[in-house]
């Protein structure tokens, strides 16, 4: 049973996604492009909005429910859930003159994919207030040198959403840590230990605030009381937006003389409930191509400054860009692969039981309920 509604006609195609913060400007490209198709293609396209959480939640449901969407527009590593989600394998050899290799490998898991990446990047970078840091700090310890007169101003040093794994990646690849080794959890080591302590030393000392990603980070960096904030690419437009000349992009800082490695991936679609098994097919994959298209790949770059996954647009953006578009461009080489594994699930999750024991307890603590949750890591099934 598939979610289908028919009106005057027209067939209409369900797409799941969650650009649902106040600062995520890409809905509103979204939304111009499943109009655009309609109106060309007679196909109706209803874009429905919820949270990530929402979103994972209603993908693994799929296998019990049998309700499902036709199309989901989701970050690579929910192709995890290919099994509850009942996905379509994809055919990317069909948009080979869009993407190239690399792109098309980004949404498989086990040498098939389960994705057609429309976006990429996905990475944090540093934002930073020219007003308030001359030059983007290069490091932590600058960043430590220039706090007490910072906040003699009134104003925190940095900023990140410490409650969130995504956030804190780059913490643990600065100490020598990687959350998989040989397929498995790789959390329980020094590496984590150490970051886990940095992190809680640095907010302690009031160095770094931790704040809500989507709201108190966006308000106050905005507002001038944050010098700078550790933020993904996806939220570039409305900060260029709000602050203009103002903002700075710059590589994270690194921790003693180490580099903060963030991941980077890509966000496309997936086919859930079996739909390219489905009368739908040619009508999905229809929509699917003109996501790829350079009017729509343009799109995204041009109206939300987002980074498309067409290869010949990527190459315009780099030649013709603005000098922070062409930053958040080139922070892509340093960045990792954001793995897609199935014990990815179960590590996000065991990072997350850590990071909700840091904001109230010590390094330790934290580092405790991590260990605790290690034998559900190790036998986390697809």
């Amino acid at each position: 049973m598939r979610e289908e509604r028919e009106t005057e006609n027209k067939k209409e195609l369900v797409v799941w996604h969650e650009f649902d913060g106040p600062g995520d400007t890409s809905i509103e490209v979204l939304e111009e492009i499943c109009r655009l198709y309609s109106e060309r293609y007679g196909v109706h396209i209803i874009s429905e909005v919820m949270s990530i959480q929402e979103l994972g939640d209603r993908l693994v449901d799929i296998e019990h429910t049998g309700k499902g969407p036709h199309m989901a527009f989701v970050p690579a590593d929910m192709v995890v859930f290919k099994d509850r989600a009942l996905l379509s394998e994809a055919p990317v050899e069909l948009f080979a003159s869009e993407l190239g290799e690399n792109m098309r490998l980004s949404m498989t898991m086990e040498g098939t994919a389960y994705g057609v990446p429309i976006l990429t990047g996905n990475h944090l970078v540093l934002y930073y207030n020219k007003d308030i840091y001359a030059q983007p700090p290069a490091s932590w310890e600058e960043i430590e040198q220039l706090s007490e007169s910072l906040k003699q101003r009134g104003i925190k040093p940095i900023g990140g959403d410490m409650s969130q794994s995504y956030w804190f990646m780059p913490f643990f690849t600065a100490f020598g840590g990687w959350p998989l080794k040989d397929g498995k959890a790789d959390l329980v080591n020094e590496s984590m230990r150490d970051a886990l302590q940095f992190v809680k030393s640095r907010i302690e000392q009031g160095v770094l605030a931790n704040l809500d990603g989507p709201t108190a980070l966006l308000e106050q960096f905005i507002a001038g009381e944050l010098g700078a904030i550790i933020c993904g690419e996806w939220i570039f437009n409305y900060l260029d937006r709000n602050l203009g000349q103002k903002l700075g992009v710059a590589k994270l800082p690194d921790i003693g003389g180490k580099p903060s490695v963030p991941f980077h991936s890509s966000i496309g679609l997936i086919y859930p409930n079996d739909s390219l098994e489905s009368e739908d097919r040619e009508s999905i994959l229809s929509f699917t191509q003109f996501m790829l298209s350079e009017e729509c790949q343009m799109k995204w770059a041009e109206l939300v400054q987002r980074i498309p996954s067409n290869g010949n647009v990527q190459r315009n953006l780099l030649a013709q860009g603005s000098p922070n578009k062409q930053a958040i461009l080139s922070l892509l080489d340093h960045s990792r692969t954001m793995p897609i594994h199935p014990n990815m699930i179960a590590i996000w999750a065991s990072i997350g039981a850590g990071l909700d024991v840091l904001q109230k307890g010590q390094a330790e603590s934290a580092y405790d309920a991590i260990v605790q949750r290690e034998e559900m890591i190790i036998n986390a099934v697809k």
